[in-house]
């Protein structure tokens, strides 16, 4: 064995265990924030392409029938697996979005005509030497249109940058930057390696690429568990915490910390007359709403438990603050209309005085905020 070949087995092998571990904490940590049956077909597709491109690089230049029939087996299953892995994270960047047509089969089976035509010319390549062809020597050579294997894989890979990509820049999804950043880099950084093996003639190094982008993917999935509402998606109550300790008594140039206390109206009633999964649609509805008004405004955002959300915010004025919740309490009354039941916020706040008031004092007059407002109803 070369000294290359040794090294490159080396580098393969490594990589091919992170991502066995990357599944196995996948399958026992992540199932509330992704849709994992599709993720981890994503984790397993990637260590066999790192396997399938390893045996392929071990059986070139043998010129015995056999390896010529290990390397024909390797580059068609490398080829198409290639393939439906874009077509994959496309899907999974389409549901973790939670884009409502997804779930439609017929676009579904649309969206899978590019890959099925990519199978069929890679599957005839055997005789045709359509997308590649073995050399007499036993050496994987591109075939006459090889360019259609790369199209079909941009194609998918564009999708994921458009869907995941746009988001990153469109107010209303500011708090979910970063996922969006890191699902449409499995678009953007395999794409960048493709286009640079087809005018250079590389090894398939966008597999390193996809891997690079897949452990983004996982790191900040990992992170958003630890930090995050499994069920709202918002930040949960330890993350408030944190954010509200280091800002208090700081400074504004904006004006002053506002602290938001926001109260379902009645949710034991929702819960108790419709079940606990109108409940749980009522708390993502109001999440969403928060998401929708505040996320732009630069609020942070999180649920303290049970039917109980806070929002933080710097803040001019009080003007200000009944400006964001008269858009709350419009936005959840036009929701409202399309649910079976009555869906309302009650909603208190209270500004930091600053350095002298402890986050204990602070929350007990937004709680007061609300207990007035709750009064009124």
């Amino acid at each position: 064995m070369t000294g290359y070949l040794l090294e490159y087995t080396e580098i393969s092998l490594f990589c091919m265990a992170v991502l066995a571990i990357m599944l196995w904490t996948l399958r026992t940590s992540l199932n509330r924030l992704a849709n994992q049956t599709i993720l981890t077909h994503v984790f397993v597709m990637i260590i066999v392409l790192f396997g399938l491109d390893l045996v392929s690089e071990h059986v070139e230049g043998i010129a015995s029938p056999t390896a010529v029939a290990v390397n024909h087996a390797c580059c068609i299953a490398f080829l198409s697996l290639n393939v439906f892995l874009a077509f994959q994270w496309l899907r999974f960047v389409g549901y973790n979005l939670q884009l409502h047509f997804w779930h439609k089969k017929r676009i579904l089976l649309y969206l899978s005509i590019p890959m099925a035509i990519g199978v069929l010319f890679i599957a005839g390549s055997i005789s045709q030497g359509w997308i590649y062809r073995i050399s007499p020597d036993n050496h994987a050579i591109r075939g006459s249109i090889y360019f259609v294997y790369i199209a079909v894989c941009s194609f998918y890979m564009l999708g994921t940058v458009f869907i995941a990509g746009r988001r990153v820049f469109i107010k209303r999804y500011y708090s979910d930057r970063m996922l969006n950043m890191a699902l449409a880099s499995c678009g953007v950084l395999p794409l960048i390696f493709f286009v640079l093996e087809y005018f250079t003639g590389t090894h398939p190094f966008s597999i390193y690429a996809m891997m690079v982008a897949v452990l983004w993917v996982f790191l900040e999935l990992q992170s958003r568990m630890i930090s995050t509402d499994p069920l709202t998606k918002l930040n949960n109550r330890n993350q408030l915490n944190v954010y509200l300790d280091s800002k208090m008594g700081q400074a504004s140039a904006k004006g002053s910390l506002y602290l938001f206390v926001l109260d379902l109206d009645k949710f034991k009633d929702i819960n108790d007359n419709f079940g606990h999964h109108e409940g749980d649609r009522a708390l993502i509805t109001v999440a969403e709403v928060l998401k929708r008004i505040c996320g732009p405004k630069g609020c942070f955002i999180s649920r303290f438990g049970g039917d109980e959300f806070n929002l933080v915010a710097d803040l001019p004025d009080m003007a200000a603050a009944e400006a964001i919740k008269f858009a709350i309490n419009y936005e959840i009354a036009q929701r409202a209309a399309s649910l079976p039941y009555r869906l309302s916020l009650s909603i208190g706040y209270a500004a930091s005085r600053g350095k002298g008031e402890t986050l204990k004092d602070l929350f007990e007059r937004a709680d007061e905020a609300l207990y007035r407002e709750k009064a009124k109803r």
